[in-house]
């Protein structure tokens, strides 16, 4: 549920209790009794409107947090989606880079071969200097 649908849902019932409570009292008013009973009515009215509303304030403060802690849970499952996707990019761009370094290794030590199969008696000099 989106936060203006609930926003909407809250002043719906706000507006709903607003109008009980003028209804009764008006009703209260105009009611054929003694001074005496109908301030008792308005206060036993007024009392009722009262827990009505810190019931209602209270739902309220729970589904907020209900809400809150659902939203902080759902982003604490995609931080750890997200850190273990990372993780898994990182591996395998490090396995790329040592097949990469492997594969520079192989051709390096390829092209010295063939460098020094091109070169006459490179292998020759090389005995002769040890010899000495």
């Amino acid at each position: 549920m989106s936060n203006n649908e609930q926003n909407n849902g809250l002043t719906m019932v706000f507006a709903f209790f607003t109008g009980f409570m003028a209804g009764a009292v008006i009703s209260l008013l105009y009611a054929p009794s003694s001074g005496k009973e109908t301030r008792r009515k308005i206060r036993d009215t007024s009392v009722e409107a009262k827990n009505r509303t810190v019931e209602f304030a209270n739902q309220a403060s729970d589904s907020a947090r209900q809400g809150v802690q659902t939203i902080m849970e759902q982003g604490k499952e995609s931080v750890h989606t997200i850190v273990d996707s990372g993780k898994e990019r990182i591996q395998q761009a490090g396995e790329q880079v040592k097949s990469a370094v492997e594969t520079g290794r192989k051709v390096s030590a390829d092209v010295r071969t063939t460098i020094a199969g091109s070169i006459p008696n490179i292998d020759d000099s090389e005995d002769a200097d040890e010899e000495a």
